[in-house]
């Protein structure tokens, strides 16, 4: 009996430094997933909170994913930002952290970010994100969207936490994308131009090099008699002057905050799916 005492009271230390652990660093009562829409099954929502904690624990920053049936009046925006401010979340003192909330009332989808996450995700970074989950949102698999968001942001989060600035781009990140496919398009044209060249070079049976220009040229075939220049036309070509646009800073950099109802800086986007 003495035994069985023990083992009880150890199993409850274990869960409760796991369960501090987990939620170290945050004054929140919920998981990271909170899906009140039901749109996971049971399973696939335990299996996404686990990717989320380990994510935000690694970045120290919260990745929170929410889910709702109606927004009760506000517009998707506030709804977000209240749902972050009043619940506790966010990671260390400045309650750094990245919410996407989907209402499915009418179709709509926000992204709100506070503190390190305002710098971390900029408007550019923000808008392909969404551009990168809204098509799977429209056609109902959520579980791919929601997954293909957490991938996201830890790979943005990785880039801005090795950035001096603190923010990630997009604009590097596409060109970063691009780059392998280019080369590999050029080695393949190369490859091609050659074989054909090559077919062609051998084909050129009665062609040989010859070291100099005589005997390209027929004798007494040229004879010009008179010549004179003659003016045809003139053209005008305008191109418009390039505006200065150092001074506003990288568009892809940038990112939009506003208030919410506590009062609280936040940036973010919302729309449609």
């Amino acid at each position: 009996m003495k035994k069985r005492s023990i083992i009880l009271i150890l199993t409850f230390i274990l869960l409760t430094t796991s369960y501090s652990a987990v939620f170290a660093g945050s004054d929140r009562e919920l998981l990271l997933i909170v899906d009140n829409a039901d749109l996971l099954s049971d399973y696939e929502e335990e299996l996404l909170d686990m990717q989320l904690e380990s994510i935000s624990e690694k970045h120290r920053c919260e990745i929170i994913i929410v889910t709702v049936n109606s927004l009760d009046g506000k517009t998707a925006t506030e709804y977000a930002d209240d749902f972050f401010d009043y619940n506790g979340y966010g990671y260390g003192e400045n309650d750094d952290g990245i919410l996407l909330l989907i209402s499915m009332e009418y179709r709509d989808w926000a992204i709100s970010t506070h503190g390190f996450a305002i710098t971390a995700f900029p408007d550019a970074v923000i808008d392909y994100m969404a551009d990168e989950i809204v098509s799977s949102l429209s056609e109902g698999n959520f579980k791919r969207a929601f997954s293909r968001f957490s991938i996201l942001c830890d790979e943005f989060l990785t880039e801005a936490r090795a950035s001096k600035t603190g923010s990630s781009s997009y604009d590097s990140r596409k060109t970063l994308g691009m780059t392998p496919r280019i080369l590999i398009s050029l080695g393949i044209g190369i490859v091609i131009a050659f074989i054909i060249t090559s077919i062609m070079k051998a084909q050129l049976k009665s062609v040989r090099f010859q070291p100099a220009a005589d005997s390209y040229i027929r004798k007494n075939s040229l004879n010009i008699r008179q010549s004179r220049d003659l003016y045809l036309y003139s053209s005008i070509t305008k191109r418009a002057k390039p505006k200065n646009t150092s001074s506003s800073g990288s568009h892809s950099s940038r990112s939009s905050t506003h208030r919410s109802s506590s009062g609280r800086t936040h940036g973010g986007r919302s729309g449609k799916f």
